[in-house]
């Protein structure tokens, strides 16, 4: 996966697509600053996972988009802190 968050185009209408997922989820949490902190795409250029940040250190709110079909495919929790327990940056979750 490459980084390309500084030069991504939007592809699909995220927020209409998070905005439900995030009321479920997390009830708004009006309090969060809810905004894309990072995108992926696959070297071929057919995916991309756009990122945004949820209450929960070191954890995202994945979005997977075809972007030749310029359609999103669906979300995942991703808990970096679950994922990499000995890894420096999660430490300070534990």
């Amino acid at each position: 996966m490459l980084d390309v968050t500084e030069g991504a185009d939007e592809i699909v209408d995220l927020w209409a697509y998070l905005d439900p997922v995030i009321e479920d989820l997390y009830h708004s949490c009006t309090a969060w600053d809810w905004r894309v902190m990072f995108i992926y795409e696959s070297r071929d250029g057919a995916f991309q996972h756009i990122n945004v940040p949820v209450p929960k250190d070191n954890t995202y709110l994945s979005v997977i988009v075809d972007k030749p079909g310029r359609k999103i495919i669906g979300h995942y929790i991703l808990d970096l802190g679950a994922l990499y327990p000995d890894h420096p940056r999660a430490a300070h979750d534990a």
